[in-house]
């Protein structure tokens, strides 16, 4: 009897459900009111029939998956279908709620076994925090590719995919957080505080953006086509968790992840990359105002060519507008993954360009963290060495624009990165042809920086021989694939367009140099507004047809910039006090010959000094961070970096939100 009450039961249960879902397809799906009443009933029935013979089939299956799991979680199932249907219902215009809680409910109860399994076991706690994890950071994952993957199935295959990498991240990344709270507290404290700013600053940045009417503000939030599917994916996926949770770990596949490289690399880097990331989106959404093609000029924002770059890397006018050598082979380097990110985002070269440039800003933070962690071996320090970098006012700005000075930023660090690593000649070499690739005059940054650490006479040789030779074939290289892109740079008439460039040297140019390569380049002053020229306002700290110096007028200024020459005297103590004992002092002597050459090349050249300061501002973060050294791992120490770091993003923040006002205006 109990037998035959339960086959009824499954029976009407599988009429039901099929005949629900079999309208919903038809309503929602197939126009069923707009046919002829017969066929109505056949498209009604039909599917009916299929899907009765399948759930008919399946149920046994469900129950046999209920029963294996308590009553409590019975219950949770029940609830947490609810919750998934009504949260869904903007999928079908608020209509067929049955329709969503009956497949809710036939996508959870599969998992009812592993949640009982995980309730047993205790741990429930860390796969909803991981849950929770990979909820925070698809959210806007999610939200920027849904402007190029847009249909439901897209949206809830993206879904899927990014709840189980993140899921798997964010169960590690519970572990660890949960060790370092526990065995370095005061390291936890700082580590939340660099989250915690970095997310208020992204999060304020985001909200200040949307008073320019050009901000993309879909590109950083869901979709209301989309938001429906997300939210109905995240929610079933976490009784799936559990399941992947169980799966990986007792099937043996978490032990054998941690045995790989790439688990290794991830592990010992993980502060580094999170960072990096953080630095990325920062980065991302100041770039999607400032690069809009609508400034269709160049000299807006510190007489860098935005516009140029834009054009060259974006479409097939590949040719530089100023005819200039000073980048031998430089879309041989840009091009290719600003291509390989477009295609990626649908065809979106535009939106590729843009994320080229915040991944330019941010592989600087994460080179930065590596430089100073290899240093020290403190990862908490190099974390905040590394903010320090990417708050800079120079970072900010070049992190975000499109332009090339934040890779030649990168490709600097990245040498310095190699030699503290003691890496071998070649791969020195390929470093050095990132350098003069986009840039000529900054390898001789390289060639300080080489000498100074391995003063080698035959090793040195063999180092320029081998870049200037591959540079030269690198050179036609890319003049073959990019015909007329620009002069060659060996062409002795190609160096005249650079004279435009030589200002004579007066007291205001010495002055405005040592507050570009001191000051400026990390807590920005007041910018002057020049309405000349071109149909923008430009942006500048240093004008000198004008002869005008940017100053520090507000309050919030001058307390970070006493605040900072106080870091800088600290640094400069520290380093002549600690001169005989200091295991890097080759490298600090490098970086100081590095601000040296660039001090000397820009005593007559540039118009605006802040344009160049990526190419030194580095140079003198990593300086002072090796120099702080005898101080890197005091709390009272860090304890000051953090809240200079709220303080220069306060500061910063402000030269942002002040273009940000003033690009209001104008559009």
């Amino acid at each position: 009897m109990k037998n035959r009450r339960r086959s009824v039961l499954r029976f009407l249960f599988s009429l039901i459900a099929a005949f629900i879902v079999s309208f919903a397809l038809a309503e929602s799906f197939f126009d069923l009111r707009s046919r002829a009443p017969m066929d109505q009933w056949f498209l009604l029935l039909v599917p009916a029939f299929a899907l009765f013979v399948i759930l008919s089939s399946v149920f046994p299956f469900l129950e046999k998956q209920l029963s294996r799991a308590s009553s409590p979680i019975r219950w949770f199932i029940l609830a947490w279908a609810v919750i998934a249907a009504l949260v869904s219902l903007p999928i079908t215009n608020y209509q067929l709620p049955i329709f969503l809680f009956a497949l809710s409910l036939l996508l959870i109860i599969p998992a009812a076994p592993s949640l009982q399994t995980l309730a047993e076991a205790g741990g429930r706690s860390r796969v909803l925090g991981a849950w929770l994890f990979a909820c925070f950071f698809s959210f806007p994952f999610a939200g920027f590719l849904d402007n190029f993957y847009s249909s439901p199935i897209e949206i809830a295959l993206l879904t899927v995919l990014l709840q189980a990498a993140l899921g798997v991240g964010g169960y590690f990344f519970m572990g660890r957080a949960r060790r370092v709270a526990e065995e370095r507290r005061f390291d936890a404290v700082i580590q939340s505080g660099l989250f915690i700013l970095l997310t208020a600053f992204i999060l304020w940045l985001f909200i200040y953006s949307q008073r320019v009417s050009l901000f993309p503000v879909s590109f950083f939030t869901l979709n209301g086509e989309t938001r429906g599917v997300f939210f109905f994916a995240s929610l079933l996926a976490l009784p799936w968790q559990a399941w992947l949770h169980l799966k990986l770990k007792f099937d043996g596949y978490y032990n054998r992840m941690k045995a790989t490289n790439f688990y290794a690399y991830v592990s010992a880097n993980l502060a580094g990359l999170s960072l990096a990331l953080a630095f990325c989106v920062l980065y991302l959404v100041f770039a999607s105002v400032v690069n809009d093609p609508r400034f269709d000029v160049d000299d807006i924002f510190f007489d860098a060519d935005g516009a140029n770059w834009r054009i060259r890397l974006t479409t097939d006018n590949w040719a530089d507008l100023y005819n200039r050598s000073v980048h031998p082979f430089v879309l041989l380097l840009f091009k290719p993954p600003v291509d390989l990110l477009g295609f990626l985002l649908e065809g979106n070269k535009l939106w590729g360009a843009y994320l080229f440039a915040a991944l330019g800003g941010a592989v600087c933070v994460y080179l930065a963290w590596t430089f100073i962690k290899s240093a020290t071996g403190s990862s908490i320090y190099a974390s905040l060495i590394a903010s320090l970098l990417g708050l800079s006012a120079s970072h900010l700005i070049f992190g975000s624009l499109i332009e090339s000075y934040i890779f030649l930023a990168a490709g600097l660090i990245l040498f310095f990165v190699l030699l503290i690593k003691d890496k071998p000649l070649p791969t020195l070499i390929a470093a050095g042809l990132l350098t003069i690739g986009i840039t000529h005059s900054n390898f001789a940054q390289n060639m300080i920086a080489l000498f100074t650490v391995k003063p080698n006479i035959k090793q040195m040789i063999r180092f320029v021989l081998a870049v200037v030779v591959l540079l030269v074939l690198l050179t036609l290289l890319n003049n073959i694939l990019f015909p007329g892109a620009h002069p060659f740079f060996f062409a002795p008439s190609s160096l005249q367009a650079e004279r435009q460039n030589l200002f004579p040297l007066n007291s205001l140019r010495v002055h405005a140099l040592i507050r570009a390569f001191f000051f400026h380049n990390v807590a920005a002053p007041s910018p002057i507004f020049y309405d000349r020229d071109i149909p923008f306002i430009q942006f500048r700290f240093f004008k000198p047809e004008i002869n005008e110096l940017s100053r520090y007028d507000l309050p919030i200024q001058d307390i970070a910039v006493s605040v900072w020459l106080g870091l800088l005297t600290l640094g400069v103590f520290l380093f002549l006090w600690n001169l005989r004992n200091n295991p890097h002092l080759r490298l600090s002597i490098a970086l100081m010959g590095c601000m040296a050459l660039n001090f000397g090349l820009h005593l007559r050249y540039g118009k605006e000094l802040f344009l160049y300061t990526p190419n030194w501002t580095y140079a003198l973060i990593l300086l002072l961070g090796l120099s702080w050294k005898k101080v890197h791992d005091r709390r009272w120490f860090q304890a000051i970096l953090l809240a200079f770091l709220f303080l220069l993003a306060w500061n910063n923040g402000i030269l942002l939100s002040t273009i940000l006002d003033v690009l209001g205006d104008q559009v």
